[in-house]
């Protein structure tokens, strides 16, 4: 863009002021290149603005996402809070209480509270909170017009009933494919043989939903007799919780600080994860004195941004926490995270990892002396097999902290050490392998999680177990389940009884194939139990066309912003509007401001660590 000079500049050059003529001369001259200066401005602007609307037209489009279908990758419009008894930062959807086209409230339509997904609280006062706005994401559009989509991209697209609207899902079938939901996993189906959908281990990393971050411990749960998760135990015959009972030997935990120790073990000291997930029923009985008569249960597919309940008059949501979906599906494909400080090792010591999934077990030996490590399966249904399944080196080496993680999700074992993944090759490939299916659950799979220490010293601290995404089968026409998962629900803390539900019902819950026509593509939510996706589109409509993709989602650029000031609510700039009934005209409906419910407010600053690359 070009800049008109001040009046008093003096050519280049020139050492001396012009004389009275030459300088009304020079005006004269310089008014023709003010207004050429003027037209190469405007012609500028306009230029800009054509160079955005072909950007935004053939490269990239920002978009924002108004509903929970993607979380927790992405957030549509919600609600936070921290726990008041465990800390944990609770995020659930509000995208509920708002109609879409118009962004005014609906009547009785506020959520009151959320349950933690990390300790059962029902966290209440949600109504008064502030409601955020969903992500503001970047779509690029460049890739879909010149190359193929690739499965498990986030994608935006436009569903052909309701060509208005942009959707936005995970692409996780393409054209010509024959897709198995299957005990919440994906499988692509070929001349009858099935090969289970991976995700690749950085984006399968992104996706886990957490089930239990130990630094959040329920302190005031466990100081009124209810069980520790993690604790030091020894295996017994019979009984327990998955066959191990507590020990004061082997591991010493630091309730305080929520670290584990033990010390040069002579035999292995065994720390297990044991799911005593307390729901709202148990806080209450605690809050009265009653007895909480605390029982393991198994995993289930509890997601947190979905247990929100709502306005008692709001027939459509759960009005209790007891309504709440806690998640009645088993989920097996778990990942376990900590940090270990090793502080001594000898030639004697092993470092074992162990993950659960019905019938078989998965581990990973770590010789910590050298830095070897083994994976391993055992099946407990040829009386404890033990079958060496791959080895390589790691970096695990001597004394020193270390971050670990071991997954078994999608049929494949995964270890990373410091961010790093340990390759063990065709090995960690499960079905490669011949690694026994797991349809149903086991008593093993209410301590699915070990931890064992031998010869050595060493600290285990920021543990963390997460799950996979559970794909549930879905129906067109959103077929009311609820009695089913009820049941299921019932019978988490019976793995046996929770096999024989699921069995019973298998023919509405257990599986779907879904044909996917050329020239489309199978689009599902992360958040499969609040998601409206191919799972329950019509019958025939269940796919996207390519002429309706969009692009493809890349970056949050703009995730809500944080409030500061008045109490971290910030101030005031707008409300929230309702459509309510005229008091004297029945048949009238009038908007009303919302003086107690903010829209937005001022100052904040931005969630910068939310700012990232979209897997």
């Amino acid at each position: 863009m070009s800049e008109t000079p001040a009046p008093s500049a003096r050519p280049e050059g020139t050492t001396t002021p012009p004389p009275p003529a030459e300088q009304s001369s020079s005006k004269a001259a310089s008014k023709p290149k003010r207004k050429e200066s003027t037209r190469d401005t405007i012609e500028s602007v306009l230029f800009a603005f054509v160079l955005a609307f072909l950007f935004r037209t053939f490269e990239a489009e920002a978009f924002v996402i108004p509903t929970g279908s993607m979380a927790p990758t992405l957030y549509g419009r919600h609600k936070e809070a921290d726990c008041s008894q465990c800390g944990y930062h609770i995020v659930v959807g509000a995208s509920q209480e708002v109609a879409t086209k118009t962004g005014y409230l609906g009547p009785n339509s506020r959520l009151e509270g959320a349950v933690c997904p990390n300790c059962g609280f029902a966290e209440e006062g949600l109504y008064d909170s502030l409601a955020f706005n969903g992500d503001r994401i970047l779509v690029n559009k460049y890739p879909y017009e010149f190359g193929e989509p690739d499965r498990w991209d986030v994608f935006v697209f436009k569903y052909p009933k309701e060509p208005e609207i942009n959707y936005i899902k995970r692409l996780v079938g393409l054209p010509g494919e024959e897709i198995r939901i299957r005990d919440g996993n994906l499988y692509l189906v070929e001349n009858a043989a099935e090969t289970v959908l991976r995700k690749a281990p950085d984006k399968q990393r992104v996706l886990q939903i957490p089930v239990y971050d130990d630094a959040h411990a329920p302190r005031a749960l466990i100081e009124k007799g209810w069980p520790e998760r993690w604790a030091s135990v020894q295996p017994v015959e019979d009984g327990g919780v998955g066959g191990w009972n507590e020990t004061t030997e082997g591991w010493q935990r630091d309730a305080e600080e929520r670290t584990y120790s033990v010390d040069r073990n002579g035999s292995p000291a065994w720390l297990r994860y044991r799911h005593f997930f307390s729901p709202p029923d148990v806080w209450r009985r605690a809050a009265q004195g009653m007895p909480l008569d605390p029982q393991a249960r198994l995993i289930g597919d509890l997601c947190g941004y979905n247990t929100a309940y709502w306005n008692p008059l709001n027939h459509e949501q759960p009005s209790t926490p007891d309504g709440v979906d806690l998640g009645p599906f088993w989920v097996g494909d778990l990942t376990i995270n900590f940090t270990i400080d090793i502080q001594e090792v000898d030639a004697r010591s092993e470092l074992v990892l162990e993950l659960c999934e019905g019938a078989s077990w998965y581990r990973c030996r770590i010789n910590p002396d050298t830095g070897d490590a083994t994976l391993e399966e055992v099946d407990t249904q040829l009386n404890g097999r033990v079958r060496e399944l791959a080895s390589t080196k790691t970096s695990l080496i001597g004394p020193g902290e270390y971050d670990v993680s071991f997954a078994n999700v999608d049929d494949r074992l995964c270890l990373w050490i410091d961010n790093s993944l340990i390759d063990f090759g065709d090995g960690a490939d499960l079905a490669i392998a011949g690694a026994t299916d797991n349809p149903f659950p086991t008593q093993a799979d209410l301590s699915p999680v070990g931890i064992s220490a031998q010869g050595l010293k060493a600290t285990v601290s920021n543990l963390l177990l997460e799950r996979d995404i559970y794909y549930r089968v879905g129906h067109p026409g959103r077929h009311n389940f609820q009695y089913i998962y009820n049941d299921l629900a019932e019978s988490l803390t019976d793995p046996d009884g929770w096999g024989q539900v699921y069995q019973r019902y298998g023919s509405d819950i257990g599986e779907r194939t879904i044909a996917i026509a050329p020239d489309h593509f199978l689009a599902f939510g992360d958040n499969s139990p609040q998601s409206n996706d191919s799972r329950l589109w019509e019958l025939g409509l269940e796919t996207v066309p390519r002429k309706y993709l969009v692009g493809k989602a890349f970056w949050t650029y703009w995730p809500h912003g944080v409030p500061f000031m008045n109490d971290g609510r910030g101030f005031p700039i707008t409300y929230h509007k309702q459509l309510v009934q005229d008091p004297q005209n029945r048949n009238k409906m009038h908007l009303e401001t919302m003086k107690d419910y903010p829209r937005y407010t001022a100052p904040f600053y931005p969630q910068y660590w939310r700012m990232h690359r979209i897997r």
